[in-house]
């Protein structure tokens, strides 16, 4: 159970001030600023895809890694995806990224070359997988990685078995916190000037905070959870007590808390000068 704090009108305060702050402005901070330079949906679906899927480590680092990617794929990634032939396509020969290398980019070019030709849009590839029943995005978020991992990959792989890079892409729920997988889902179903909300047919109260070790830690800090490994439990624990202040939308806070922790404005450890300064002292449990 999470400890949340006392005064639950304190902390929604807060939250709602640091919501407010971490706008627009803040934009470049985040892997997100890349599908904003799109305008057509499905244009933003596949750049979102690709940089959240790329979006682990520091942020210093994989930035330019996703940036070279949708260079790579010029000024519409989807008439890059519609033509793509991997047998041609030798720009990621080199590519290394932490646990992923040049066929895993390429195996997911694939992968999305083939959600669109079959369904149209990774939405509607989602959506074969979401039942209105649902409490929350869960079900839907499984059924949308086992398909992706059991699609043949004999172009990228000639052996016919994926590599852990790729499968890193894509983490099933109950085997971590899926941070990259709900990030990505809240940038395509929540509405605001940092969320795209293109997928409306799945209302923001069923999506689970994506928890990174910066959310995770901030998290704790206020009170949200007192879960000590950063996986799916704690996900949705940090979801639940966030219903609590808003049923509605309960993830509309995580860009500013990412802002919190990746900014180090509130640093891992204690520190005078920013503890007293830091937004969130008047309600933090450490």
């Amino acid at each position: 159970m999470s400890d949340l704090s006392k005064n639950t009108e304190k902390l929604k305060l807060l939250l709602e001030d640091l919501y407010r702050k971490y706008s627009l402005s803040y934009l470049e901070s985040d892997p997100i600023y890349f599908p904003h330079q799109y305008k057509d949906p499905l244009d933003i679906e596949i750049a979102g895809l690709v940089a959240s899927a790329l979006a682990y480590g520091k942020v210093d680092l994989f930035k330019p890694k996703i940036a070279y990617i949708l260079d790579v794929m010029g000024k519409s990634p989807k008439e890059y995806i519609q033509g793509f032939k991997p047998a041609r396509e030798h720009r990621f020969d080199s590519f290394v990224y932490r646990f992923n290398r040049g066929p895993d980019i390429i195996h997911l070019f694939s992968i999305i070359q083939r959600i669109i030709k079959t369904s149209g849009s990774v939405k509607t590839f989602f959506m074969k997988g979401y039942s209105t029943h649902d409490p929350d995005t869960e079900n839907a978020l499984s059924s949308f990685v086992h398909r992706i991992l059991e699609m043949d990959c004999r172009e990228a792989f000639p052996g016919g078995k994926l590599s852990d890079g790729f499968r890193h892409l894509f983490p099933a729920p109950g085997k971590g916190a899926c941070k990259r997988l709900n990030m990505f889902l809240r940038w395509m179903i929540r509405k605001d000037s940092i969320d795209f909300g293109l997928w409306r047919e799945i209302p923001p109260s069923k999506l689970i905070m994506p928890i990174d070790t910066h959310v995770a830690r901030l998290s704790k800090y206020l009170g949200l959870t007192k879960r000590k490994g950063v996986d799916w439990k704690m996900a949705v624990e940090v979801t639940g007590a966030l219903k609590v202040l808003d049923p509605e939308d309960p993830v509309k806070y995580d860009f500013a808390l990412s802002r919190l922790g990746i900014l180090n404005e509130c640093p891992a450890r204690m520190d005078g000068n920013k503890c007293r300064e830091c937004a969130i002292r008047e309600v933090c449990v450490r």
